[in-house]
């Protein structure tokens, strides 16, 4: 078995609060909208997460632009709930000012990026969005310094597909088995980088049961730090 020279991180709910800042920015939404505001959060997000996952794929194919992405999932956002007329771009606006002044790292995620680069290894991030809106987050979080590469859908098919981890290992000059790959989506982060040839930390913060048997460590924070680089530098092959 290889040694492991390189961590992988993808970024949304990995190491980004991604999940905070679309409640942020539904909030500040609902507040303009009494039907929204009528729904529980979780309600709420979980109706704005599917019209995002039934228009990514549209992202990811070069045919809608994140921009306008945004506006038009808030304006069927609107419309699900009875607002006649809905407009897509002031949704937006509202929603991404909002969004945008909560971003931050999940706690403790910047001190393990640190600790790795600072132990030798390589460091990276693999992402199933654009560049410039990840690359955003990264800079907010003050997690771009610490990282060799970030790999994005600018750059890369997304995950699952092969060569985005691949393409990911050469960036960080290795090969595929001395990278670990880092995330909280199963299929993403842990089943394609195993079938890539990649060891995989499934971030698990939630205690979920794994969907499937795969070589894997579950961490369920970033905290012991000790404890967690010790998980991410001798996880299963």
């Amino acid at each position: 078995m290889l040694p492991v020279r390189a961590v992988i991180f993808d970024l949304d709910d990995t190491l980004f609060d991604d999940a905070g800042c679309t409640l942020a920015g539904l909030r500040a939404l609902a507040a303009r909208h009494p039907a929204l505001a009528a729904l529980p959060d979780d309600a709420l997000f979980a109706r704005h997460a599917a019209l995002l996952a039934a228009l990514e794929g549209e992202v990811h194919a070069g045919r809608l632009s994140v921009e306008a992405c945004r506006e038009r999932r808030l304006a069927q956002l609107l419309s699900g709930v009875g607002v006649p007329d809905p407009d897509g771009a002031e949704a937006a606006r509202t929603y991404h000012a909002a969004s945008r002044a909560h971003y931050r790292p999940l706690p403790g995620a910047l001190d393990v990026v640190q600790a790795l680069r600072a132990a030798g290894v390589r460091v990276g991030v693999l992402t199933n969005y654009p560049g410039g809106v990840q690359r955003a987050k990264l800079d907010a979080c003050g997690l771009t310094p610490h990282l060799h590469a970030s790999v994005t859908t600018s750059d890369a098919p997304p995950k699952p597909h092969p060569d985005s981890y691949l393409r990911a290992c050469a960036a960080l000059d290795v090969q595929a088995g001395e990278a670990v790959m880092v995330g909280d989506n199963w299929r993403n982060d842990v089943a394609g980088a195993v079938s890539a040839g990649l060891r995989a930390a499934w971030f698990n913060p939630a205690r979920r049961a794994a969907p499937a048997p795969a070589p894997h460590v579950a961490l369920h924070g970033w905290t012991p730090l000790d404890g967690t680089l010790a998980a991410l530098l001798s996880p299963p092959a």
